[in-house]
């Protein structure tokens, strides 16, 4: 980019740095606001619906996100794969759209050790995300099981984290048991490996700081629910993932059912680096 638009790969770093940040602050809280406790009910709704995992209401895994070692950082970024990378925690819905996420914990951290010490897991145990206190209730039964999250055998057996049986206790009912889990939980990887394929970024090492590294990986992940919602509309003629006409948001009504032309972002990028290029062209002369 710097060839066309006469400016230093510095520059458009720096720019490109500050345009990611800008889509990160306008998704987020678009995209990935806080569910409701009727919404979280939906969601788990939907992987009943979906996956036969009705009280779930997200799935759990990380990601390695590769690098380029920096400098001086030691074994801190190696990870068990043998590359450098920083962790991308997540939690996803039945429709492989990202609910939280936490970024930037050091490659060599264990899947459960990176969990312990995000936020995902402190506002967990303080019953901080609006998770419905009423028990799911299986149909035709007296039988109430709670709302909770599904992870691998990596993650701990928490009153609200569910994880699968170890393999050399399983029995006819546990197997079963397991191939249910598995078959819902693999959504997150789901979203995931979409991420990956949509943003070929994510498919070499990052040649740049882990803080960039940071900010380009949560402006993906806010774009990756903005487009996969949108394509949803497209396909279903779906309002949003929670069955809502309208967001509200600081005073301001936006329909969820327009189309927008991701293009667009596109191009403004390109007309605000040329028009530096102009400034700079200006004050030059």
């Amino acid at each position: 980019m710097s060839v066309p638009f006469h400016m230093s790969a510095e520059a458009i770093s720096r720019l490109l740095s500050k345009a990611f940040k800008v889509l990160w602050d306008v998704l987020q809280p678009l995209e990935l606001q806080l569910p409701s406790e009727e919404q979280w009910k939906n969601i788990a709704k939907r992987f009943g619906d979906l996956w036969d995992y009705p009280f779930a209401f997200d799935s759990l895994d990380r990601k390695h996100i590769s690098l380029k070692k920096p400098g001086n950082s030691g074994s801190m970024f190696y990870n068990y794969k043998r590359f450098p990378s920083i962790v991308l925690m997540a939690l996803s819905d039945a429709d492989s759209c990202f609910i939280l996420v936490d970024c930037g914990h050091y490659g060599r951290v264990s899947d459960a050790g990176v969990y312990q010490s995000s936020h995902m897991s402190t506002l967990l145990e303080e019953g901080n995300l609006n998770i419905p206190k009423q028990a799911f209730k299986i149909n035709g039964s007296v039988i109430e099981v709670p709302y909770m999250v599904i992870g691998d055998e990596a993650f701990p057996l928490k009153t609200y984290l569910m994880k699968p049986f170890a393999v050399r206790t399983l029995n006819e009912k546990r197997r079963i048991y397991d191939y249910r889990h598995s078959r819902a939980r693999r959504l997150v990887e789901c979203t995931l490996g979409i991420l990956t394929r949509k943003f070929e970024i994510f498919q070499r090492p990052m040649r740049v700081e882990p803080d960039k590294a940071i900010i380009i990986t949560n402006a993906a992940i806010g774009l990756h629910n903005f487009i996969r919602r949108r394509d949803a509309q497209k396909s279903s003629n779906a309002t949003n993932r929670y069955g809502c006409d309208v967001l509200h948001m600081e005073g301001a009504t936006i329909n969820c059912c327009v189309h927008f032309d991701l293009s667009r972002v596109r191009r403004v990028v390109c007309c605000m680096l040329r028009a530096v290029c102009l400034l700079r062209r200006v004050n030059l002369r």
